[in-house]
């Protein structure tokens, strides 16, 4: 009797078992009607599943392999931020988050295809998940920085179904997930009741109850990182909402939300509906919607720099680090190419071009110095060489105009430039050890 006892017990609280064989928990509850399973690292980046010590099936690892799908959802996917007339609240609203939508049912406008670069990710699901769960219409969010968010919701619809599959696929930095259980999941309120504070007095619990919360049942909450696979099934649509708040130095994180839209009557409302919320806004259908690329959107955001200082560590942090040493190397590049051009330029130009730069004549005047030495110093050393020769270049030309009006010579010029040749090898040696050793022609 003891022991039927404890097993009733058990079917009234909320079960979490771990596998360790396929990195799964899985979570059932029948009573409060909590159906989740979280599979672990599945589709984590292949630095990170390097580090993965459970055992993977050989399925998977033959799947995802060789597919960074963070990189290659940042390199494809053009993203919105809808703005829309909410008449539920009456007034203008932005969505929180950056969004994009593929598929539905192809035979409803609007309906964009399902990319062919995006195909395989569809199919690896499916692999995990089973023949008997399908998928053809895709939410994709992009949580730019811990500012995004979505709020309290379901994605129960009538055009998914009864007991709708809902499958969530994280990619890089990790984010927080809850779900708190619902008395009524349609609620005509905005969302914002907290029934997670220690404070709770009665009125807090009535002003709850009549938001459609149940605020007996505590919030599930869940860390969900880089490739882990969070799926929704059974009446869980009918009884929970979930949101991603917002979290202070959160980085890059990008979701993708796989569901099926089924054929009826109410499917083509239900796909304009996605459609509107997620790329078109109060935009007619017939236009084309804002739209940015990942890139584009730092670049709005103030520049890459700006992410970085913020000291976000995390997967998505990798690719712009890259980025950011590729902007580098190609600056660089440019500088190379640039002196290259000047180098051309001073070979074929004449002394006494008023246009030609201070190093250009510089080089030009001094023959004795190698031009490709000369350009791979430092230019601050460079500087110096050319500052000491400008001086006394000015120096000789104050003396002269003091001593005579008169053009000198073709002999007094190549005097002075003996002289000054020789002076000015002295200094360069005092002032830089041997530097005058680099310019000796080879």
């Amino acid at each position: 009797m003891k022991k039927k006892q404890q097993k009733m017990d058990v079917k009234k609280t909320i079960k979490q078992c771990c596998c360790p064989p396929n990195n799964i928990t899985r979570i059932e509850d029948d009573e409060k009607g909590l159906h989740v399973d979280i599979r672990r690292g599945l589709f984590a980046s292949n630095t990170e599943k390097n580090t993965i010590t459970n055992n993977t099936t050989a399925a998977t690892n033959t799947l995802n392999n060789n597919v960074n799908w963070y990189d290659e959802l940042l390199s494809n996917v053009r993203w919105h931020r809808v703005k829309y007339k909410s008449s539920r609240f009456q007034k203008d609203c932005t969505t929180p988050c950056y969004t994009a939508f593929y598929g539905g049912r192809a035979e409803y406008s609007p309906y964009i295809p399902i990319p062919q670069w995006f195909q395989p990710l569809i199919d690896e699901v499916n692999s995990h998940l089973g023949d008997h769960v399908q998928f053809n219409a895709f939410l994709l969010r992009l949580y730019f920085d811990g500012n995004d968010e979505i709020a309290w919701h379901t994605d129960g619809r009538t055009f998914l179904g009864e007991k709708p599959t809902i499958a969530s696929l994280s990619l890089g930095c990790k984010a927080t997930f809850q779900m708190r259980r619902m008395t009524n999941v349609w609620p005509c309120v905005n969302g914002s009741i907290n029934t997670s504070s220690s404070n709770s007095t009665t009125n807090t619990n009535a002003t709850a109850a009549a938001a459609g919360v149940d605020a007996s049942t505590p919030i599930q909450s869940f860390t969900l990182h880089d490739g882990d696979l969070l799926v929704m099934r059974g009446d869980t649509q009918k009884h929970w909402h979930h949101r991603v708040p917002k979290e202070k130095g959160r980085g890059v994180r990008l979701n993708i939300n796989f569901r099926y839209v089924l054929p009826g009557q109410d499917a083509e409302r239900g796909q304009m509906t996605y459609y509107k919320y997620m790329v078109f806004g109060d935009v007619p259908i017939d236009q084309q919607p804002p739209s940015w690329t990942y890139d584009e959107i730092v670049s709005r955001k103030g520049g890459m720099m700006n992410f970085v200082q913020k000291g976000v560590k995390c997967h998505g942090s990798k690719r712009e680090r890259q980025q950011q040493q590729q902007k580098q190397e190609l600056s660089t590049r440019k500088r190379r190419e640039s002196n290259n051009n000047d180098n051309n330029t001073a070979a074929s130009s004449s002394s006494g071009d008023n246009a030609e730069s201070d190093i250009q004549r510089y080089l030009t005047s001094e023959q004795s110095v190698d031009r490709e030495v000369f350009m791979s110093l430092p230019t601050d050393i460079r500087d110096e060489l050319v500052s000491q020769w400008k001086s006394q270049q000015n120096q000789l030309q104050s003396t002269t105009n003091t001593i005579s009006p008169l053009p000198l010579s073709y002999s007094k010029r190549k005097e002075n430039s003996q002289n000054f040749a020789s002076s000015f090898g002295k200094k360069t040696k005092k002032n830089n050890g041997k530097i005058d050793s680099f310019f000796v022609k080879r």
